[in-house]
């Protein structure tokens, strides 16, 4: 199937890397204009002339800055003309662990600031324009975390578990708006970052998805793509397990 997406204009938030990058590729693949944001230059423009400039816009943000998500939105609108859909895949991932009773008030701060505050954030800003067009989506990337617990990670868990409270608060206040908002929880995904001081562990990890590997972006990509479509028309306040099977373990 092609232009799945076509006319649609999308914002994705953490999109120049990861699982970001990869549904980046696949909303252009099907039709989409996309709007990718980070915090590091080198890897927007890097980002950016890999997908192409024509479809593109590459745009500086801390999502926990109004006044910078603000003017993300607004870029958006003025270069593609509306804005249809909102993928809040920004996060900070767990470096180390740390249980609570370690974690210090600045790390709370940060973990929540951008992994929670930040999707409020930009569910904020682009909703009125959503409401413009007509109705849109917008997608959460949460993580199979949300609902599980785990050793040394309480902070990472807790903000995907208030990103879930969001997808589900927000699906009931703006349905009427014909805006529809839903969670993709993934499983392990194979990022840069993942690799990182766990290579010893590799083989552990995939053995935890009974599909036998760990994920690729485009496997979280496919997903979004579903979601952000006309196809996904009667689904919203849903979450969605991409996960090789993990959670049916």
């Amino acid at each position: 199937m092609v232009d799945r997406l076509k006319d649609k204009v999308a914002i994705i938030t953490g999109g120049s890397t990861g699982i970001g990058e990869g549904i980046a590729r696949l909303f252009i693949s099907e039709g989409a204009k996309v709007t990718i944001c980070g915090r590091r230059e080198e890897l927007l423009e890097k980002a950016a002339k890999k997908l192409g400039p024509d479809d593109v816009l590459a745009i500086k943000c801390d999502v926990t800055r109004s006044d910078q998500v603000k003017e993300m939105v607004s870029k958006t609108v003025q270069r593609f003309g509306k804005l249809d859909i909102l993928v809040n895949n920004v996060g900070k991932n767990p470096a180390r662990e740390f249980t609570l009773e370690e974690t210090t008030e600045a790390e709370w701060d940060e973990y929540m600031g951008i992994n929670a505050k930040g999707s409020w954030l930009a569910s904020k800003y682009a909703l009125p324009e959503m409401k413009k067009a007509g109705g849109g989506s917008i997608i959460m990337i949460s993580s199979i975390s949300a609902v599980i617990g785990q050793k040394g990670v309480g902070p990472y868990n807790s903000t995907k578990a208030a990103q879930e409270g969001l997808v589900r608060s927000m699906a009931m206040d703006f349905a009427e708006d014909k805006i529809r908002v839903n969670a993709i929880r993934p499983g392990w995904v194979m990022v840069d970052s993942l690799r990182e001081g766990r290579e010893k562990i590799m083989d552990y990890i995939e053995s935890l998805h009974p599909i036998g590997r760990i994920g690729l972006p485009e496997d979280i990509g496919w997903a979004a793509v579903y979601l952000a479509s006309d196809e996904s028309g009667w689904v919203t306040g849903a979450r969605f397990d991409i996960d090789g099977g993990y959670m049916a373990r």
